[in-house]
């Protein structure tokens, strides 16, 4: 095997250098929640300030400063709350058993919230189930309530100790990435006219964007949080243009025209790196089309050079994250409706942790708790297939480290365990940052067994009984993911394709409408195409996905984006001839769509259809939806069930 390779393979194993600080900063409250109260000799409250500093380290990644004071603040106190409620009902097993599933509901209704948010929800049931360990183990409430309430304090210090220094430089980071982002999508124009990858530079602008609303939020002043937000809204207003440019590409221009376009990006994309104005133009020709390119390019340049924007309507752009409360608010709404996914998996999780807890009671398990928190753990999302990803990345790598961890139990002596579990904290979180669960877990079992193994140093035995029960766990989750309560992708993709298309007839209603309103259903459209999107990614990880459902979805989700995108078009251009026509038109073919996708798989009548095939017209603009129509159609005709 080559070197490269076994490089490749071991780095896999640990974070990229970018990472390592982040890591650092989770770690060292951990180890010092453990080390304090350990040399105290108040072992079982180390092990729970350890827990703790874990799980509200984890969630102040990816915060700004403010925000990270104000979501751990929360999170502490609901550590506090969790704790006391454990040693509160531990010794009435109905009610002890009534108040995790109670919290399991909640948390499923929480699935739906931004990763900050849903983590309160996880984490008051994690600290809860631990909790009740250490109660009926007969643990001071006191001594593990300062544990838990000095972890918080030192995550919360070390979280913030470098606000100071860091914080304008971790905001121009988010700025030049998000400058970068756009320039390298605009530039990789000229080099591919692959979707795919064009949609992957798209996404990553949007993600960037994302994470510089996330900052701007929380900047301390109101005068510079207001010019970021407003220079983020230019920037979302260009990538609108560089959509359009993708969108017109498409079309069949003249070779001659394309060259000039090609030419024109690759100086504008120099100008955009440097922070320059736009000063190239772009030479006029006597070919068709060529007007809406200057349009678009004029636009653009106008955009960049000149234009100022007002305060713009963050709570319609979904770009622009609203406040955390209003957000809260209007996704709790959602998930408490009837039906909806939410309650599906809230019953999923409460269903799992009554079985998990009956059984610990029924069979007196010394460690039950690690069934508890190992299904609670791999049931966090409600999709079939991550949550099959979790299942069985959470048990290989359990088993891995559970056998890493007895080889050291039985030849390292009792008086290095801290230093084990040192060092599996440290390659915990170095690896917390990569895509291998199975890793991470391999780590994070190293680090739990050396912690438990500080009760009692000479029970060798104790990777082994985390094994059996991660078994039990795992089994017990996936028992009830299958055939107690599945939620199969399938099962919700109809409703949020129906909702796409719905929106598209609204986006197409309102292209004779003021800019403003065009906006509102451009964002609305996005937001449920993104939303597919997910539904469609989580789709592809599902077993025993034929090819071929595989392939429909992915063109499917194609063509969408495709109307959308000409729709954009419309509306940054606007559609000069015969518009009353071509938007009802467009509206009756769109409302067939709608109105046969929910059978299409189906025998019988379907909806009239005007079988006349209508002339594709010369205009580029209106070229383009008519096409992406027809593709749409034809997409749905291509489902329709053969009739024996």
């Amino acid at each position: 095997m080559k070197i490269t390779t076994l490089t490749t393979m071991f780095s896999r194993w640990f974070s990229n250098a970018a990472d390592i600080p982040d890591s650092i900063r989770i770690t060292i409250p951990m180890l010092v929640s453990l080390g304090l109260f350990y040399s105290l000799g108040f072992t079982s409250a180390g092990i729970s300030g350890l827990i703790t500093a874990w799980l509200l380290g984890t969630q102040a990644r990816n915060l700004p400063y403010l925000k990270r004071l104000q979501i751990l603040s929360i999170s502490a106190l609901i550590t506090v709350i969790a704790t006391y409620l454990a040693f509160l009902v531990f010794d009435n097993t109905w009610l002890s058993a009534i108040t995790l599933c109670s919290i399991a509901i909640l948390y499923g209704l929480m699935s739906n919230q931004r990763p900050h948010i849903r983590s309160f929800g996880y984490n008051f049931g994690f600290i809860y189930i631990m909790a009740i360990h250490f109660a009926s183990v007969g643990d001071s409430l006191t001594i593990i309530m300062m544990a838990n309430i000095f972890a918080g304090l030192c995550v919360t210090l070390s979280s913030l100790i470098l606000w100071p220094f860091f914080k304008g430089r971790i905001l121009q980071q988010h700025t030049v990435t998000v400058h970068n982002a756009l320039a390298d999508w605009l530039n990789e124009l000229r080099f591919s006219d692959n979707e795919t990858q064009l949609a992957t530079r798209r996404q990553f602008f949007y993600q960037s964007a994302h994470n510089l609303a996330y900052f701007s939020n929380s900047v301390s002043s109101p005068k510079r949080a207001l010019q970021i937000k407003i220079e983020l809204q230019r920037l979302l207003e260009m990538s609108e243009y560089i959509i359009c440019l993708e969108r017109v590409l498409s079309f069949d221009l003249h070779q001659t025209t394309r060259v000039r376009l090609f030419k024109w990006i690759e100086i504008t994309v120099e100008q955009l790196k440097n922070n320059q104005q736009i000063t190239e133009t772009f030479a006029t020709n006597e070919y068709k089309n060529t007007p809406y390119i200057i349009d678009i390019i004029e636009k653009f340049k106008r955009c960049y050079n000149f234009d100022t924007f007002s305060t713009p309507d963050y709570s319609k752009n979904i770009y622009l994250f609203t406040s955390d409360s209003a957000a809260f608010i209007s996704d709790f709404c959602h998930a408490v409706k009837a039906n909806s996914k939410e309650w599906r998996h809230a019953g999923k999780i409460a269903i799992t942790l009554a079985v998990t807890q009956f059984l610990t009671e029924f069979y007196h398990l010394p460690q039950g708790y690690w069934i508890s928190l190992t299904a609670f753990i791999v049931l966090l999302t409600s999709s079939m297939a991550v949550t099959n990803h979790r299942i069985w990345n959470r048990f290989s790598g359990t088993a891995l480290g559970g056998i890493y961890c007895f080889i050291c139990l039985y030849f390292v002596p009792p008086q290095h365990l801290i230093l084990l579990t040192s060092i599996s904290v440290f390659f915990a979180f170095t690896s917390y940052h990569k895509e291998r669960y199975d890793i991470h877990v391999f780590w994070l079992t190293s680090m739990i067994v050396f912690a438990i193994s500080l009760l009692s140093p000479d029970n060798t035995y104790v990777s082994f009984y985390r094994i059996i029960d991660t078994l039990f766990g795992v089994t017990i989750a996936f028992s009830v993911n299958y055939f107690i309560a599945p939620s199969w992708t399938m099962t919700w993709l109809d409703r949020h394709t129906a909702s796409m298309i719905k929106s598209q007839i609204l986006y197409v209603a309102v292209l004779d409408k003021p800019q403003w309103e065009q906006k509102i259903n451009l964002y609305q459209s996005q937001q449920r195409y993104y939303a597919l999107n997910g539904e469609v990614m989580n789709l592809l990880k599902e077993p025993n996905l034929s090819p071929r459902t595989s392939k429909d979805w992915l063109s499917l989700l194609v063509l969408i984006r495709r109307l959308n995108d000409s729709l954009l078009l419309a509306t940054k251009l606007g559609i000069q001839s015969d518009k009353p026509q071509s938007t009802a038109r467009w509206i009756n073919q769109l409302q067939w769509i709608e109105q046969t996708f929910p059978n299409r798989c189906k025998h019988g009548e379907i909806p009239p259809f005007d079988t006349e095939t209508t002339p594709i017209p010369e205009d580029m603009l209106c070229a383009l939806i008519e096409k992406d129509i027809q593709q749409l159609t034809a997409w749905m005709l291509y489902q329709r069930a053969f009739v024996v």
